[in-house]
């Protein structure tokens, strides 16, 4: 084969690839808020509003209004709903040319107390419980969100329930698991956090569950600890097999929930 010849397939695998990285980003437009989102972990707000990504089995929604920006995300697929309910949840908001990158982590785990349990096979506990009543118990702590920069570090962790700064809720009915969240914009005066976005402008949403290794007695003998070390509210990484009641042999898919967008605010 010619030189020019392998340099052209070389090119064109490289622009193939780049291309299929950049597809995974979607472009979509918010919706313009008319004062009727609450923060309910509820998806009341959001009917004919969600866009469901058949990859992963979520659906996710948009909406600002002249202040502030809201995201819904739901998922009925069980195994998404351990991994949040476990690892935790990080929104990534990066706005378009200007201003810092920042992330909200909620809900929050205890991903250090979680390193520390020893490695063992059978079903724990907690787990042997009514899943609805184990939720309830998950969500009764979920009082507090992270906000961390784009480095993973935290910077603040505040009340979630405060309705001039970021707020942020889960729910679940029905089987199906319900997040909202609510962050202000540059243009709330009110506000004490916000993300550096206005509307008519572009800003890119990732939303990603949290990872964590397991400890288990093979790296531990080893010496292979967690790379990130640390208590970081809701940062981290892990896995579990066990499943929910009434499912012995359901296990957690352990790939991590990673989507993002490039929303469009409306003005």
């Amino acid at each position: 084969m010619k030189p020019a010849l392998i340099l052209r397939l070389i090119a064109l695998t490289f622009l193939l690839s780049v291309l299929n990285s950049c597809s995974s980003v979607k472009e979509v437009q918010s919706y313009l808020d008319n004062h009727n989102v609450v923060i309910d972990g509820l998806k009341n707000d959001w009917e004919g509003k969600l866009i469901f990504d058949s990859k992963s089995k979520i659906a996710v929604g948009f909406q600002n209004d002249p202040e502030n920006l809201y995201l819904c995300i739901t998922t009925n697929d069980r195994s998404n709903i351990m991994k949040i309910m476990r690892l935790g949840l990080t929104v990534w908001l990066e706005p378009d040319g200007k201003g810092k990158k920042i992330g909200v982590k909620y809900p929050l785990v205890d991903l250090e107390r979680m390193r520390d349990m020893p490695f063992r096979t059978e079903t724990p506990d907690f787990e042997k419980e009514n899943p609805d009543d184990r939720f309830k118990k998950f969500i009764s702590v979920q009082n507090e969100l992270s906000i961390v920069n784009e480095d993973n570090y935290p910077l603040y962790l505040i009340n979630n329930n405060d309705e001039k700064n970021i707020q942020a809720k889960i729910e679940m009915t029905g089987g199906t698991f319900a997040y909202e969240l609510k962050v202000p914009l540059s243009t709330n005066k009110q506000a004490k956090y916000f993300v550096e976005s206005t509307p008519a402008e572009k800003i890119k949403i990732g939303i990603e569950t949290n990872v964590f290794k397991m400890e288990t007695p093979s790296n531990r003998m080893s010496g292979i600890n967690n790379p990130n070390g640390g208590r970081q509210p809701g940062a981290g990484q892990g896995k579990h097999s066990q499943g929910m009641q009434g499912d012995r042999n359901f296990e957690m898919n352990n790939d991590p929930v990673k989507l993002w967008y490039v929303v469009t605010l409306i003005k």
